[in-house]
């Protein structure tokens, strides 16, 4: 039974990531396709995605429970088209070579912060908290640097929001093997809902870890 279970936690692991690798092949396609079809992307259409992004987040998470599967992964990859989109114009300022080594930096960051999350026996959940405060002081930081010109402020940024995201990397890898735990033995429709919600958050993650490494690249 323990061989089964692990075996279990394994394909539920690799079939988030696999879940998750999909929706960030789907954002980094559409992000450098979007501007040969938009020379002059209108900036109202990237706030309405973003809007738009928001809004799925909050409606695959209130929502992951009385979906079916084939509609949460949908919608996971509409999401990730969205935020190609969004992202598109922030790429269109960066080369081809920024972006891929950026790139390679976030996935060797994400890596290693995943295998804390697998291996540690800690429970990372006292951390996760400590981590969304410095994610809250970020964003207290950005308002305040949109009036004042601090020097340095924005290095500080990129550096506390690689370290908030690495940090909520493995949390969720934790966490991850927890919903493993919730839906062992139960119908696989249910273990797909759950691979969804779990590739959202992992997707989450990468993400901002890849815009705050940008981000330091922009301070060169």
């Amino acid at each position: 039974m323990e061989n089964s279970f692990e075996k279990s936690q394994s394909n539920f692991i690799s079939k988030t990531l696999l879940t998750m690798g999909m929706g960030l092949l789907v954002t980094f396609i559409v992000s450098f396709v979007t501007p040969l079809f938009m020379a002059n992307i209108n900036p109202a259409l990237i706030l309405i995605s973003a809007v738009g992004e928001l809004g799925l987040v909050f409606y695959l998470s209130a929502r992951i429970n009385k979906i079916s599967a084939n509609k949460a992964r949908m919608w996971f990859y509409v999401y990730s088209a969205l935020n190609g989109f969004t992202l598109s114009i922030i790429f269109s300022a960066y080369g081809l070579g920024t972006v891929a080594t950026v790139f390679l930096i976030t996935a060797v960051m994400f890596l290693s912060s995943s295998m804390i999350g697998m291996t540690t026996k800690k429970d990372l959940s006292v951390f996760a908290r400590f981590f969304m405060m410095l994610v809250i002081g970020i964003i207290l930081m950005s308002i305040v640097g949109m009036f004042l010109n601090i020097s340095g402020l924005n290095f500080i940024i990129s550096i506390i929001g690689i370290v908030a995201f690495c940090g909520l990397t493995a949390y969720d890898m934790q966490k991850i093997k927890k919903f493993h735990n919730q839906c062992y033995n139960v119908g696989s429709e249910d273990v797909s809902r759950y691979v969804t919600i779990s590739a959202l958050s992992l997707y989450l993650d990468f993400i901002n870890i890849f815009l705050f490494v940008l981000r330091l690249f922009r301070e060169k």
